[in-house]
């Protein structure tokens, strides 16, 4: 036993060793009542404030408190060292705290047994542990403080713990057959409450049940005149439910529908698991055992993030359904309805938990901090999993929070803010391949995707492994057995989101919602950076396409990554991170881009882009050391971009390639499909000497032979020499003697009609050095082929 020790279940006593401390103020005592009905967690300085002083604070207000705390350490400890590590009061800035640790308190020794009878063995030794701890209680919280802490709700909370305890106490009671051990809790109680019809209602079935059955129709006649004098009202169907018993003389008590709620109820509230769930088996297994490991937690908090469709709310209702037996006081579930139009209101929330917890209606607070501390009394000491889904921050989660670290939350939402601060953070990503075609197959049937393999892949790719598109291409296809596979991956390659509509899935309505709450400005760059086809881009060259500064698009960017309608892609060789879009989102974002910005503004915004990275490419070109080719320029647009990015370029030209190859090679490709042939073989060009150095030769193929068909198809002919020259690279490199030879002739003849010199001598003398060259074909290997 600690030497300094607490009483507050009755009046506020206070014992060091064994001699009773006196506090003569009262305004020091409710201070120090304060404090000790939320030892070991700090209490603000104006939270005192308010309950204490309210809206008579004096000026000197902050100077008191400050007082009143140096007081009580003095008075109650003079040996405590007051700014030690070691006291029992210790000041937290602005707040103070009671260390638990450095003394004994009867709150907390109540509290400690009623968890001991919730974990108890048999009915008789949990029944005993409560009575225990019902003992000691000599009368309501703080009773000597009434006068100045009156309907504070921390003192209502710590009362209605007690009635909660005592009306789960007097149910055991009933059904051990020993109401009279009760007995004496419940007058007590009943007097302090008269008028609570729980209270008032079990101690009328514990009388008859004692045998003193004219004694309890006596104490419902005395509530029903109580509440009738001072409400205005008939008993509730609790008490009436009780008298009817008594006068039945009905021995077993009554069942959970017709008894008082006591909030002892095992609430389920979490809604049905899928049955197809599929893959993420490690992530779930991590799941459960971070859900359990509580090891020096005061509360274990896990927030599940990612993008719309992702599946966070399938994974947490999966994993709170597997960890059912782990809670076994019950599971809360709450849509928070972030994404909607009318996000869900905490205090409508923890109303609905607490009437699932078992308390009645009438006893639910109207104000939201009373029922906050009401909730987190409810779960004090018990056993329950809160899943609190579609977040919207931590202001939306924070009051749903329970106390007890015996408890443990799941929060879902797409803001990575979400949550708490510490708390462990899943970030969900998108299904493997194979996990997306498990999961095709548990819908649609594995005879049908074994039927058509080929199309079951093209369907995960065009989903992108988003379980939500997967599922409604999954469940369009099981509703129209009729369809095959391939048939509907060409209406899905078609008619894009229209077919991934099916009732309440519907891809384009769950990022819709995103979208809709990004700013003017963040939709206006969603729009315009998914006419891209650019694998991934850093803020630099969205810079370049919203033609701003790399700071504010830096900005817009963040505000998309947040609504996650952009993905972090990682970081590149020159230290930037790089975003891209999921398939699904970015096909959203052509939509948006048709429907909300012109023609000519969307191609002048993608041949702005396609300029930026071929001014780029050229500048890293011309600074590669020991260059292969001499470049040959065209006349495409070319936009320089002045700056950081350009300054590193200059000095990292290798890097600068390695991290836009395959940037550079998507360019290639919407350059030649939007008809731009000239900016086309200049960016596969800008790729030539670096492919050599580094070895980029499936870059160089594929740039090289989708632009040459660009230039035949617009009678470019330096550009159709330039690329017959980069792909003569190639077939050597490959060892491809005469496929190189040729596209070395063909270049020469074009070089030299158009009367260019310099790349008409270097091509004949490269011809010429391969025929006087027979060395055998080197070992390469196997590259692949564009269907080009």
């Amino acid at each position: 036993m600690a030497e300094l020790r607490f009483h507050l279940l009755g009046p506020l006593r206070v014992w060091l060793r064994e001699t009773e401390i006196k506090i003569s103020s009262d305004k020091q005592r409710a201070v120090l009542a304060l404090l000790l009905l939320k030892a070991g967690t700090p209490v603000r300085r104006q939270e005192i404030i308010d309950a204490v002083w309210g809206d008579d604070a004096p000026d000197s207000v902050i100077n008191l408190v400050q007082t009143y705390v140096g007081r009580l350490r003095r008075r109650i400890d003079p040996g405590d060292a007051a700014r030690s590590g070691s006291s029992w009061l210790t000041g937290l800035g602005a707040a103070y705290a009671i260390r638990p640790d450095r003394c004994d308190a009867d709150l907390a020794a109540f509290r400690a047994a009623v968890a001991s009878a919730r974990q108890a063995g048999s009915p008789h030794e949990s029944l005993q542990l409560m009575l225990d701890g019902l003992k000691l209680w000599q009368g309501p919280c703080l009773s000597d403080l009434d006068h100045v802490l009156k309907g504070h709700p921390w003192v209502r909370a710590v009362d209605q713990e007690r009635i909660n305890v005592l009306l789960e106490a007097a149910r055991t009671a009933l059904r051990l057959g020993l109401a009279t051990e009760v007995l004496p809790q419940l007058r007590a109680v009943a007097e302090a409450e008269p008028l609570n019809e729980a209270v008032q209602s079990w101690l009328v079935l514990a009388l008859a049940a004692s045998g003193a059955q004219a004694e309890a129709l006596a104490e419902y006649d005395a509530a029903r005149a109580r509440l009738a004098d001072e409400l205005g009202i008939d008993p509730g169907p609790q008490l009436r439910a009780a008298h009817m018993q008594v006068l039945r003389q009905e021995a077993a008590p009554p069942s959970y529908d017709a008894a008082p709620a006591t909030g002892t109820l095992r609430p389920s509230l979490l809604p049905a698991g899928i049955g197809d769930f599929t893959g993420r088996e490690k992530l779930v297994e991590h799941l459960c055992a971070t859900l359990t490991g509580r090891a020096g937690e005061p509360l274990p908090v896990t927030l599940i993030t990612g993008q719309a469709g992702v599946g966070k709310t399938t994974l947490a209702v999966h994993v709170a359904h597997r960890m059912s037996e782990a809670f076994p006081d019950g599971q809360l579930y709450a849509d928070l309805r972030a994404t909607e139009a009318s996000p869900a209101d905490p205090a409508r929330v923890l109303s609905r938990f607490l009437r699932a917890l078992g308390v009645h209606a009438s006893a639910i607070p109207e104000d939201i901090d009373e029922r906050v501390d009401l909730y987190r009394s409810q779960l004090a000491g018990r056993r329950v999993l809160v899943v609190l889904d579609d977040a919207a921050g931590q202001s939306h989660v924070r009051r749903l929070l329970p106390g007890s670290p015996t408890c443990s939350v799941i929060v879902t939402s797409r803001c990575r803010q979400s949550g708490r601060p510490g708390a462990r953070t899943v970030d969900l990503d998108v299904l493997t391949p194979g996990e997306a075609g498990n999961m095709l197959a548990a819908i649609v049937g594995e005879a049908r995707c074994r039927a058509e393999p080929g199309a079951a892949a093209e369907l995960v790719r065009l989903c992108g492994g988003l379980p939500l598109g997967v599922r409604a291409a999954g469940t369009r296809l099981a509703t129209r057995p009729h369809w095959t596979l391939g048939h509907f991956a060409e209406r899905f390659s078609d008619g894009g989101l229209d077919e991934l509509v099916l009732k309440d899935l519907d891809v384009r309505a769950t990022l819709a919602v995103g979208y809709r709450r990004s700013s003017d400005a963040a939709r206006r760059a969603f729009r315009l950076l998914g006419v891209l086809d650019l694998p991934s881009f850093s803020a630099c060259t969205a810079a370049s396409t919203l033609d701003t500064s790399p700071d504010l698009a830096e900005e817009l960017i963040d505000a998309l990554t947040d609504e996650r309608l952009l993905e972090v892609a990682g970081t590149d060789a020159g230290g930037r991170t790089r975003y891209r879009f999921h398939e699904l989102v970015r096909l959203y974002a052509r939509e948006r881009a048709a429907e909300e910005e012109t023609e000519t503004s969307v191609r002048t915004v993608v041949t702005r882009t396609l300029a930026t990275l071929l001014a780029l490419s050229q500048e890293a070109d011309g600074h590669l050391p020991g260059s292969a080719y001499t470049p040959v320029r065209g006349r495409a647009p070319r936009w320089p971009q002045p700056g950081p990015t350009h300054e590193w370029l200059i000095d990292n030209p290798v890097a600068w390639f390695d991290s836009e190859r395959a940037a550079l090679v998507a360019a290639v490709r919407q350059a030649a499909a939007t008809g731009q042939a000239e900016l086309a073989w200049e960016l596969a060009a800008s790729l030539l000497n670096a492919a050599v150095r580094r070895g980029f030769w499936n870059e160089l193929e594929e740039s090289h032979r989708v632009a040459l068909m660009a230039c035949r198809c617009t009678d470019n002919r330096l550009g159709e020499a330039v690329m017959m020259r980069g792909l003569a690279e190639l077939e050597h490199t490959l060892g491809h003697h005469t496929a190189c030879a040729d596209a070395l002739r063909a270049a020469h003849t074009i070089f030299a009609d158009l009367r260019l010199p310099a790349p008409a001598t270097e091509a004949l003398a490269r011809l010429r050095a391969l025929r006087q060259a027979t060395p055998p074909a080197p070992h390469v290997p196997a590259l692949r082929r564009s269907t080009v």
